[in-house]
């Protein structure tokens, strides 16, 4: 008797752990697969199988834009390119006397500013020797750069590693042999400084929006200020659409692009060289519209979608956000039913559960003034 009971609490206790491991299990899998598992969907609707809430369309349609013609030009601001040298001269003295003799010498320290290290490319030091005899000794910064006879127009290509912001020149004259003087007389010195400016390339930001469907035409003029055969290479959102080497001429430049290469927002189309200095002028971008100037999107319903659209079950509602407050006027046609929308508000949004069908859907926005649309959203709710 006390064998049976005690085989009996076991078997109770292996269930109620079984139960609770059961329970447990039931708790932490994910909330789907317990309603799987239960036989349950929290997201039924009335005992139908249909989703609460379906986002059916969603854009982004941008800046809409009034337009009587088949095509919108956007204007792009000049392009000025260049890698070229820009020199600047700096006068130190009008004239210079030295000598040295056994007893005596005479020296002179001259002092310039180097205004841009980094761009600096080279410093020349450049003077007229009216009167020499001897060797001519030029220190830089505590440093000889130059020791030799000199006559006539002298160039002195300065050392870029021993420049400083804060240049110091220090110029002498070399020791008689025995006796006499040695002595020299420098007229208009100078130094010329390099640089090296660099802009070899330049990006400008341009708006498309939805309306922007058709063919698009880069147009612009090139003016040389130093043509050197540069290469030109033209890029839209990075993919390069134009590689050419430049000729001067006042021939406008075309360049056909493929619509693939932009998007509706903001697009960014780059010039870029290797050499030279050149204008890049009356740039413009001309993309093709639809006719009248609408945007148009399509969206299908299923079959069940549309079913429980005419049982009332759910209702197809158009959303607009826009991104101001100014006034917005356009003709909404949804499968060639026609409604207005005149608001000043930041959105929009109306029930158009009877202008739909089953199967395609589509939908057109006239805009009646220029203004932008940052979300348009149609959704099942």
């Amino acid at each position: 008797m006390k064998r049976s009971q005690t085989e009996a609490s076991s078997i109770a206790t292996f269930i109620f752990l079984m139960a609770l491991f059961i329970v447990i299990y039931i708790l932490l899998i994910p909330p789907t697969d317990r309603d799987e598992l239960l036989g349950t969907n929290s997201t039924s609707n009335e005992g139908t199988n249909e989703i609460d809430s379906e986002i059916l369309l969603e854009q982004e349609p941008g800046k809409l834009k009034i337009t009587d013609e088949d095509s919108i030009i956007h204007e792009i601001s000049s392009i000025n390119l260049y890698q070229k040298e820009e020199p600047l001269i700096k006068d130190l003295a009008n004239t210079l006397y030295l000598e040295k003799s056994l007893t005596t010498q005479t020296k002179r320290n001259l002092i310039f500013n180097a205004d841009d290290m980094e761009n600096l490319e080279r410093v020349t030091l450049v003077f007229v020797v009216l009167e020499g005899k001897g060797n001519l000794i030029i220190n830089l910064n505590g440093i000889d750069v130059y020791n030799s006879y000199s006559t006539g127009l002298v160039n002195i290509i300065l050392p870029k590693d021993l420049l400083l912001e804060a240049n110091t020149l220090k110029f002498s004259v070399s020791s008689p042999i025995i006796f006499g003087k040695n002595r020299y007389t420098l007229s208009s010195v100078k130094v010329r400084e390099s640089y090296e400016l660099t802009n070899t390339r330049e990006t400008r930001r341009i708006e498309i929006s939805d309306q922007e469907t058709g063919n698009v035409e880069l147009r612009y003029l090139i003016y040389c200020n130093k043509n050197e055969g540069a290469r030109l290479r033209i890029f839209m959102n990075e993919e390069e659409v134009n590689n050419e080497i430049i000729s001067c001429s006042s021939v406008e430049r075309k360049i056909e692009i493929n619509k693939e290469n932009l998007v509706s927002g903001e697009n960014e189309v780059m010039f870029e060289i290797d050499k030279g200095d050149y204008l890049f002028n009356r740039i413009e971008l001309e993309t093709e519209t639809n006719t009248d100037g609408y945007v148009s999107y399509k969206f299908p319903i299923t079959k069940d979608q549309y079913n429980n659209i005419l049982d009332e079950n759910l209702d197809v509602v158009f959303y607009l956000d826009f991104n101001d407050r100014e006034t917005k006027r356009a003709t909404i046609s949804v499968n060639g039913n026609e409604f207005t929308i005149d608001t000043s508000n930041v959105d929009y949004e109306r029930d158009i559960s009877g202008l739909l069908e089953e199967g395609t859907n589509f939908i057109r926005i006239y805009p009646e003034v220029e203004f932008n649309i940052d979300l348009l959203r149609i959704k099942l709710e």
